[in-house]
C-alpha cells in the first residue's frame, strides 16, 4: 500500500508538471494536485511505519519520488524564468551529496532507517519540498512576495544548506576518525 502511494505520487507530479506547461498561471489545479503529492509524501511513510511494512526499497523509492517532484518543479520554474539555475543545480548537489553521505554514515551502525537524517538536512528538504508552490502562487497574485521569495527566501535556503553540507561533511569525517581508531 505505501509503495502504491509513492507511485501515485509519482503519476501525480507528471500531471502536475505537464498541466503546469500548458496552462502556467492556474492557481487552483496546480495547488490542489500539490497538496495531494504533500498529503501523499506524508501518508505512505507513515502507514508503513505503522503497518510495519516500511522497507529499504521502499525509502529509496519515497526518497526518488521526492527528487522527482523536488527536480521536475524547478525545472518548469526555471522554463518560465521564475529561478535561477543555480538553484536548481543546487538541489541536485544535495539530493548527491544525501544520498552519497547517507550510504556512508548508515555504516556507524545508526539502525534508525535506511538513510541518515539530520534536523537542518530535513528542514531544508521541507523548504525545498514547499518553495515551488509558494513561488509560482506568489508570482501570480503578489509580487512582493514573490520578491522576496525569489530575492531573499532563495539566498537563506541556500545559506542553510551550505549549513547543511558542512554538518554533512563534519559528520562524515568524525565517522572516518572513528573508523580509523579501530
Amino acid at each position: 500500500m505505501p509503495n502504491a502511494i509513492t507511485l501515485f505520487r509519482v503519476i501525480l507530479t507528471c500531471y502536475l508538471h505537464y498541466y503546469l506547461l500548458l496552462h502556467f498561471g492556474r492557481i487552483a489545479i496546480p495547488l490542489l494536485l500539490t497538496v495531494l503529492i504533500l498529503l501523499s509524501d506524508f501518508a505512505d511513510g507513515k502507514i508503513a511505519r505503522r503497518d510495519g511494512t516500511a522497507t529499504s526499497g521502499g525509502a529509496v523509492f519515497d526518497l526518488l519520488a521526492d527528487f522527482f517532484y523536488m527536480l521536475l518543479a524547478y525545472l518548469v520554474l526555471h522554463s518560465f524564468g521564475l529561478v535561477p539555475l543555480w538553484f536548481l543545480l543546487l538541489i541536485i548537489f544535495k539530493f548527491v551529496e544525501f544520498v552519497l553521505t547517507s550510504f556512508r554514515l548508515k555504516k556507524t551502525g545508526d539502525d534508525r532507517g535506511f538513510f541518515f537524517f539530520d534536523a537542518l538536512g530535513r528542514s531544508v528538504a521541507a523548504s525545498y519540498y514547499l518553495l515551488p508552490i509558494v513561488l509560482y502562487i506568489s508570482h501570480r497574485s503578489s509580487p512582493a512576495l514573490y520578491a522576496f521569495c525569489l530575492n531573499e527566501v532563495i539566498y537563506l535556503i541556500l545559506f542553510l544548506s551550505l549549513l547543511s553540507s558542512g554538518y554533512r561533511l563534519w559528520s562524515f569525517c568524525r565517522y572516518k576518525a572513528v573508523v580509523h581508531e579501530e
